[in-house]
């Protein structure tokens, strides 16, 4: 389908691209089965407070949309990226397994075939798979300062048919092809309301078949600069800048243009749940609505991600399905990147791999009895040039160690209390009044290596033909 006629049809079926406020009540129409649909909706670099309904919100940013969807469904509170930096948890996201286990251990690594994706069980079951934008775990582009489409076959990693490209951030000049390959992004367009152009087609087309449709959006990652002039509506002072950024570097024009383009996806969330609704979708979809990793925008004066401080590692995680998820819930349970594709095969009646080595958590927003989750285990870069590091999360604490060789306990360099110090502006490492929780927390880090046959501070065996 062309373009212009892609457009033509969009405004005759579901409304057109002018956002609305998505419908309440009960869908129009019969669901397609008794099997959910899945949208998987994954924003880049999306941090866990740049939500108006957050909890420790970055002023001023408003999201409505997606505020009255946590309402509906399920807001996780204790979500956090497996690896917090794009090729490393994509590849986790659609494997169920660690960084150390896919040999995917940081950028523009091609994930090695043989790894079962999540795509892969859904298409099994009969679903119609589709991906929509950025991939990232089919090695580096072909032609530097160039993406490239992925190609047909094992690299699309079970997606039966595909609108996307491996990796570029240019949300006016859209690097899209279509199944084919063959481009099809249109200068001048916004790429978020052109992929989600895309993503109403197909749900349109396969509304009367389950379908598991990934949505990759390209923002709020850099360039921050471009969105719509009209979500250009910030001006942020130095008073307004979050406890944990240094005096006099707020660094206000990328701040301001993050929250534009948050607010920017708010509008095509919006749109995109419009749709489900008018097609009679609404009830039997699992919407699932994440992020890779966070974004320090100067926080502990820092710029992008990769580090194990909140604004990095802590993302939003929030699922809707009305059939099946009680509206309001705000699990406390600790969920990570590696525990999405259990947990959402599980919800949707489908068995889990026996390569996944996440932990499925669906009991946590299905009403089933809770089980004990008392730590999460991530972790960052492998090579010493660029701070590798591990942590173990918990309810309450967050420890890190770096990659000093042997590993013990002269290599943590970073404890927080998370309760009593959210913005973690105290390091606890050097307090003999916390030394046991230190010891604990790094006797736990060590049985998380090793029961994931983590050879950190060495780079995995099985990744070393992948890195070099």
């Amino acid at each position: 389908m062309s373009r212009t006629t892609r457009r033509s049809f969009l405004k005759t079926a579901v409304g057109g691209a002018t956002a609305l406020p998505f419908a309440i009540g009960k869908a129009i129409g019969e669901p397609n089965s008794a099997r959910p649909n899945v949208l998987y909706l994954l924003p880049d670099q999306w941090r866990s407070s740049a939500f108006s309904h957050a909890e420790f919100a970055d002023p001023y940013v408003q999201t409505p949309n997606l505020d009255r969807f946590v309402t509906e469904g399920a807001r996780w509170r204790k979500s956090y990226a497996t690896n917090p930096e794009c090729t490393p948890e994509r590849a986790t996201l659609m494997t169920g397994r660690y960084p150390h286990q896919t040999s995917v251990i940081t950028n523009h690594i091609m994930m090695p075939p043989g790894n079962r994706c999540i795509a892969d069980t859904f298409r099994e079951a009969g679903y119609a798979t589709h991906y929509i934008g950025k991939t990232h775990y089919d090695g580096p582009n072909l032609v530097p300062g160039q993406t490239h489409p992925v190609p047909k076959g094992w690299r699309r990693r079970g997606f039966t048919t595909y609108e996307g490209f491996n990796t570029s951030h240019f949300y006016f000049n859209s690097a899209t092809f279509d199944n084919e390959g063959e481009p099809i992004g249109v200068t001048g367009d916004y790429e978020p309301e052109f992929q989600t152009d895309l993503a109403i087609n197909f749900m349109t087309e396969n509304r009367h078949r389950p379908w598991f449709l990934f949505l990759s959006w390209g923002p709020p990652h850099p360039p921050y600069h471009e969105v719509p002039e009209s979500f250009k509506r910030f001006t942020i002072n130095e008073e307004d800048r979050r406890p944990n950024v240094p005096a006099g570097n707020p660094s206000p024009a990328d701040v301001e243009n993050y929250y534009a383009q948050c607010e920017a996806l708010d509008v095509q969330f919006g749109r995109l749940m419009d749709s489900l609704w008018k097609l009679g979708l609404d009830r039997n979809t699992l919407v699932v609505f994440t992020s890779d990793h966070g974004d320090f925008l100067k926080s502990h004066g820092r710029n992008g991600k990769w580090r194990p401080q909140e604004e990095s590692m802590h993302v939003p995680l929030f699922m809707r399905w009305p059939e099946r998820i009680q509206p309001g819930q705000t699990p406390d349970t600790m969920i990570g990147g590696v525990d999405l594709m259990p947990t959402l095969l599980s919800m949707c009646g489908l068995p889990t791999p026996r390569t996944c080595t996440g932990e499925d958590k669906s009991w946590a927003v299905l009403g089933e009895d809770p089980k004990v989750v008392d730590s999460l285990y991530c972790g960052g870069k492998m090579t010493s040039e660029d701070e590798a590091w591990r942590a173990v999360v918990t309810e309450q604490y967050k420890l890190v160690v770096d990659n000093s060789d042997p590993l013990d306990l002269s290599s943590v360099t970073m404890l927080y209390d998370l309760q009593a110090d959210p913005y973690e502006l105290t390091n606890l490492t050097g307090n003999a009044g916390f030394s046991g929780i230190k010891q604990q927390l790094f006797d736990r880090l060590v049985q998380w290596r090793n029961d994931t046959n983590d050879t950190f501070p060495k780079i995995p065996p099985q990744a070393q033909d992948c890195y070099a």
